[in-house]
C-alpha cells in the first residue's frame, strides 16, 4: 500500500477516534447535568448575580429564584438549584463561576442570557416578556392562559402546579393573553429575528374555547405575515376532525399531551384528562390521527418521566414513535402546592436511563433535530443528547441550535 494511502487511513482512524471520544465527552456532560438538578449545588447567590442575567433572574421560567439556567463547559445546558448537602459547588475564581464535584475542578459555566427582545413594549404597555418567552433556539412560548379550569372540577393532573404558579402576580402580570396581544408580541420578536419558532399553550379549557382562540391567534399573526412555523398545543378533541383546523389556519406541528402512558396511572394521575377527553385511548387515537394531516415527525406529545415505571415510559416513546409522533418527556419534580408535594423523582441515574434509550429511539426512527425541537416546552436536554448521538457537533463543543432563519434575519 503506498505511503499516502496509509497516512491518510491513519489521519480517518485518528479523526473517528476523536470524534467518539468528544461524544462520550458532550454525552457524560449531558448525564452530569441530570445529576446536579437531582443534588443541587452549594452556592452563594449574591456572588453569583453578577454573572447572572437580569432578564433571566426575573423570567417566569426562574419561578424559585436564585440559580438561573447555565451551560457547562461543554455546552450543554442545566440547572440546579441550591442545596447544602451537595457534592457540588460553584465558586468564582478568577472572576468567573467554576463548578467543583467533590473538590475536584470540573470547569467553568456560562449563565443563560435573556435576549433584550423580551423587554420592548407593546403598544398596550406590557413587556413582550409578559406575554411570551424568547428561547435560547430562537423561537418564542406563549401561555396564553395562566389558569386552567380542572381545578374548579376537582379534576387537576396530580403533578400539575399550574394553578400554583398562576397565583404569583409578578411573574404572571397577564393572567390571559388576548390574540391582539399575541400578535403584537410576535411581530416585535419577528423584526428582531426570534420569532423562529412560535409554540402556543396554556390551562385546560372548553375545547371549543380553545380552538377558537388558536385560530383568533393564529388569523391576527397573519395579518401581517403571510406564514409562520409553530405547534399549537392542545387537547385531545371530541371530535378528531377539527385537529385538521389547526393545520389549516397555518400551525406546521401539533402537540397532545399524553402525560402518563399506562392507561391506569394515567386515569389517576390525570383525572380531567381522562373524564374530559375520551381516555387514554383517544388520547392515542388523536395522536395518529394527527400524523396524517401534519406529517411523520412533526406531531408532538410529552410523559412526564419518573410518575410510571421506566419500562412503561420507554414502551410509550417507541409505540408512538413508531406511528410517527415523537414524544418528549420532561423529569417529574414535585412542587408546592400538589397532591404530589413531598414525593421524590426517581434518581438521576433513573432519568439517564430514560433520556439515552429515549434519543436512542428517535434516532433510530429518522426524526430531526428541527423536529425535536419543534413540539412542546419539555426541555432541550433531550434534544441537545440527540444532537450529540447525531454527530451535530464540532471538536468538544456542543453549539447552541437555533430554528431555521424565517426572513433572512439573523437570530440574535
Amino acid at each position: 500500500m503506498p505511503i499516502v494511502a496509509q497516512e491518510q487511513i491513519r489521519e480517518s482512524v485518528a479523526l473517528t477516534h476523536d470524534k467518539k471520544s468528544a461524544r462520550q465527552t458532550l454525552l457524560d456532560e449531558a448525564r452530569l447535568g441530570l445529576s446536579l438538578v437531582e443534588k443541587g449545588i452549594v452556592f452563594d447567590s449574591e456572588e453569583l448575580k453578577k454573572f447572572q442575567d437580569p432578564i433571566e433572574l426575573t423570567s417566569g421560567f426562574n419561578r424559585r429564584g436564585g440559580l438561573t439556567g447555565f451551560y457547562l463547559p461543554h455546552g450543554i445546558s442545566s440547572r440546579g438549584q441550591f442545596s447544602r448537602w451537595t457534592p457540588y459547588a460553584l465558586v468564582i475564581e478568577d472572576n468567573k463561576p467554576v463548578l467543583y464535584d467533590d473538590g475536584k475542578r470540573i470547569g467553568v459555566i456560562t449563565f443563560h442570557k435573556g435576549n433584550p427582545t423580551s423587554e420592548q413594549l407593546l403598544s398596550t404597555g406590557e413587556k413582550v416578556r409578559d406575554i411570551t418567552n424568547i428561547s435560547a433556539q430562537g423561537g418564542l412560548h406563549v401561555m396564553y392562559s395562566n389558569e386552567c379550569s380542572l381545578k374548579d372540577l376537582g379534576e387537576d393532573c396530580l403533578y400539575c402546579a399550574f394553578n400554583e404558579r398562576a397565583k404569583d402576580g409578578t411573574r404572571n402580570k397577564v393572567l390571559l393573553k388576548s390574540p391582539k396581544q399575541v400578535a403584537e408580541a410576535y411581530d416585535i420578536a419577528r423584526q428582531a429575528g426570534v420569532a423562529n419558532h412560535f409554540r402556543i399553550t396554556g390551562g385546560f379549557v372548553p375545547e371549543r374555547r380553545e380552538l377558537e382562540y388558536y385560530l383568533d391567534v393564529a388569523d391576527a399573526i397573519k395579518e401581517k405575515y403571510s406564514s409562520f412555523y409553530g405547534c399549537a398545543v392542545v387537547g385531545a378533541p371530541a371530535d378528531l376532525s377539527v385537529l385538521s383546523k389547526y393545520k389549516e389556519a397555518g400551525f406546521d406541528n401539533v402537540s397532545t399531551n399524553i402525560e402518563v402512558w399506562d392507561k391506569h396511572i394515567f386515569a389517576a394521575m390525570c383525572p380531567g384528562k381522562e373524564k374530559r377527553n375520551g381516555g387514554w385511548q383517544h388520547w392515542v387515537d388523536a395522536l395518529e390521527y394527527s400524523v396524517d394531516i401534519f406529517g411523520w415527525g412533526n406531531v408532538h406529545s410529552a410523559i412526564v418521566g419518573g410518575l410510571e415505571p421506566l419500562e412503561s415510559t420507554l414502551e410509550g416513546i417507541e409505540y408512538l414513535a413508531s406511528k410517527g409522533v415523537v414524544c418528549h418527556f420532561s423529569a417529574f419534580r414535585p412542587e408546592k402546592g400538589t397532591p404530589l408535594e413531598g414525593y421524590r423523582s426517581p434518581e438521576a441515574e433513573w432519568h439517564w436511563q430514560l433520556l439515552d434509550k429515549a434519543t436512542d429511539i428517535f434516532v433510530r426512527y429518522g426524526f430531526t433535530t428541527l423536529q425535536m425541537y419543534s413540539g412542546n416546552a419539555s426541555g432541550s436536554h433531550s434534544a441537545q443528547v440527540f444532537q450529540i448521538k447525531a454527530g451535530e457537533f464540532e471538536g468538544d463543543k456542543l453549539a447552541q441550535w437555533k430554528f431555521p432563519s424565517l426572513d433572512g434575519i439573523q437570530n440574535n
